[in-house]
């Protein structure tokens, strides 16, 4: 077996394409953990009471709902502590999820034309329930009348909700202008006693807005290492089907080594593969440093090396199962779409169907990505999580390898 060993990391280190992946996919997974991204919108929960801030008046905040949320658009030139409070008070009430525009300091922002040309972009390019612009004067008025006279609300939907949104901002206009700190204070204390009950919990640690990011970055980084990982196992099944064609299969049948240590020694070099290029992601995450991952560098690189040794294990399995280059090229990359695409390390998964819950938990990349999202919480019970997991598809790599192999030597010995 050792010599079918040599024999296949020869013929991969005398392939240029098998460089290029086994050194491009760790260098372009280090720039994604070296850049520096805010994805906390999309990522964090949305039920919180807290305000989205947005980075600036072109954003749009349709990607912030998902749950037939009432989304309002906040045009904030104040930015005072009066405006804070009441948006405060919106986003608290359970009833709105409230995405501010910090545009104070700014001078006569709300000219005609800024407030067409938005109102035709939030009516038409986005989806939201209203559009509220808070004018500068909003934090130095002294009366309810001066207070509502800085303020105006755009309805850009038929929701019930925006009569509701109305009553609530007068209630704040009202109770403020006549006790300002003492009706703030009020609000407070009844927020701060309110309990808060989640009918629609998601699995999982809270995380902070820098975690989500350090998962965010972690799994746009699984993606390219399985890209690279998935091919690297692709050029493994290329020299076995070749080795079939060529009939070198067939004279290997023929000595001791049987189909299972044939298969076995292809095993092997999969692992290697992915030992050689979770060496290269060491060596380039040098340049990384452990507050940019959000855990060691001993633990991000230990799942890269069991996500590697899953899914070169699998790339060569359906290669060989194939018996076509071309065919194997194919599977490899339709596998490596749809398994980063269902498992949730692009966008969330939080308000998908049942079906598309179900296929994603047999996805291992979204294993890692939950056990990323441990470790970033000091949970270290994922490694026992990614081991197992990573057992199980070996065990069912071995077994149908190792049975494909068999049927396939039964096929030629048929056919001969």
């Amino acid at each position: 077996m050792i010599t079918m060993i040599k024999t296949s990391m020869k013929l991969l280190l005398r392939t240029k394409a098998f460089w290029f992946f086994l050194i491009l996919t760790p260098v372009l997974s280090t720039l994604v953990l070296k850049s520096q991204f805010d994805s906390s919108a999309a990522y964090m929960q949305k039920d919180d009471g807290t305000v989205i801030e947005l980075s600036g008046a072109d954003d749009k905040v349709a990607y912030n709902g998902g749950n037939g949320e009432y989304l309002v658009k906040v045009y904030d030139a104040s930015k005072s502590w009066l405006s804070e409070e009441m948006l405060k008070m919106l986003a608290r009430s359970g009833m709105y999820m409230i995405c501010r525009c910090d545009l104070s300091g700014q001078g006569e922002v709300f000219t005609d034309d800024f407030t067409q040309t938005h109102m035709k972009r939030d009516g038409f390019e986005d989806r939201m329930g209203a559009a509220l612009y808070i004018y500068p004067d909003f934090g130095s008025a002294e009366s309810a009348d001066k207070m509502a006279e800085s303020i105006k609300l755009y309805a850009l939907s038929d929701d019930e909700r925006t009569d509701l949104l109305k009553e609530d901002i007068g209630f704040f206009i009202n109770g403020a202008a006549s006790d300002p700190e003492g009706f703030t204070d009020a609000l407070g204390s009844v927020y701060e006693n309110k309990t808060v009950i989640s009918v629609s919990g998601k699995a999982g640690s809270t995380l902070t807005a820098e975690q989500v990011n350090h998962k965010t970055q972690i799994g746009y980084a699984f993606a390219f290492m399985t890209l690279g990982f998935v091919f690297c196992g692709v050029f493994v099944a290329h020299a076995a089907i070749n080795e079939q064609k060529n009939g070198v299969f067939t004279r290997i049948g023929l000595t001791k080594a049987g189909p299972v240590q044939y298969f076995a020694s292809k095993l092997v070099t999969a692992a290697i593969i992915s030992l050689m290029s979770t060496a290269v992601m060491g060596v380039c995450s040098v340049i990384i440093s452990t507050e940019d991952l959000g855990m060691s560098r001993g633990k991000y690189l230990l799942m890269i090396f069991l996500l590697g040794l899953i899914f070169s294990s699998v790339s060569m399995l359906l290669g060989i199962l194939i018996g076509d280059v071309m065919g194997a090229n194919v599977a490899a990359f339709s596998v490596w779409c749809l398994s980063a695409l269902l498992s949730g390390l692009y966008f969330p998964l939080d308000d998908v169907s049942d079906m598309i819950r179900m296929l994603a938990s047999l996805m291992p990349q979204k294993w890692f990505l939950n056990a990323s999202e441990m470790i970033i919480t000091g949970d270290n019970s994922a490694f026992g999580m990614v081991l197992c997991i990573t057992a199980i598809y070996l065990c069912v790599v071995i077994s149908t390898g190792s049975l494909g192999i068999k049927l396939r030597r039964i096929s030629e010995w048929g056919n001969s």
